[in-house]
């Protein structure tokens, strides 16, 4: 059960630690090696013909997603770590236009969803990463309701 729905708030220093140089890793990768992520990301054999060694930075791309899940499932579970990576990122997609902005714009709901679902979930004593989960969701669903209506994002 633990793999699947983890517990936020046992989160211990030494996870804090692993996420931190992890976090510090990917800032490192994606920095210096943006333009060429983005190339392989959107178009790979405009890549190889622009001289991008694609596979090399397919398998980056891939591996630092692996890691960041297997890193992630230990600390809050396989469902938080799906909607965490998924929900923002849809929800960024909206409102941005590029892909460091849908980094950016992601990253700051994660941090959104995460400190509100744990403060959401404080008082009636819910579960932690469940309200998180909700939450993205709700704001996810009202995101893509609006577009779909008033056709006014983006």
């Amino acid at each position: 059960m633990t793999y699947l729905f983890g517990n936020i708030l046992l989160v211990t220093d030494a996870d804090l630690f692993v996420i931190a140089i992890l976090d510090i890793i990917i800032l490192l990768v994606v920095t210096l090696f943006y333009r060429k992520l983005l190339a392989v990301c959107f178009d790979e054999e405009f890549a190889r013909l622009r001289g991008i060694n694609a596979e090399l930075f397919y398998i980056l791309l891939l591996c630092l997603t692996g890691l960041t899940v297997v890193i992630l499932v230990d600390v809050v579970g396989i469902v938080m770590v799906i909607a965490l990576v998924t929900l923002p990122a849809a929800i960024a997609g909206y409102f941005t236009r590029t892909l460091w902005q849908t980094m950016l714009a992601a990253s700051v709901l994660c941090i959104l969803f995460t400190t509100f679902g744990l403060a959401i979930s404080y008082s009636p004593d819910l579960p932690a990463g469940a309200t998180t989960i909700i939450l993205a969701g709700i704001v996810y669903l009202g995101v893509a309701a609006a577009k779909r209506w008033t056709g006014a994002i983006k």
